[in-house]
């Protein structure tokens, strides 16, 4: 499974481009804890969880070599494809083996 990341900085310019906003929390610390929950129970269930943290100009970018728009669905692909092909691309995010390390929001 892999899992959209979307740091504190990049949440907000993040959140104002989607086109289903409306959808999704606006504050990032609601985002975080939602987040860290899946995250948690993920790793509860002994499952492995790839998570992909989002830059905007390089998202933005794929959204727009592909003319697709900014929705839940293709932020999803988006990861998965980041995950199929992990690597320095993910910046080095794996399996998430210690959910200590998501217990902070400023993790």
């Amino acid at each position: 499974m892999a899992l959209p990341w979307y740091e504190r900085d990049d949440f907000r310019r993040l959140w104002e481009l989607a086109h289903d906003h409306d959808d999704m929390p606006a504050d990032y610390e609601v985002w975080h804890e939602a987040a860290r929950s899946v995250v948690n129970e993920w790793l509860a269930r002994g499952r492995a969880l790839q998570i992909v943290t989002v830059k905007p100009d390089e998202f933005l970018a794929w959204l727009d070599a592909r003319g697709l728009p900014n929705t839940a669905a293709t932020r999803l692909k988006y990861v998965e494809e980041k995950a199929a092909g992990a690597g320095s691309e993910t910046g080095g995010g794996g399996i998430a083996a210690d959910p200590r390390a998501l217990s902070k929001p400023d993790a």
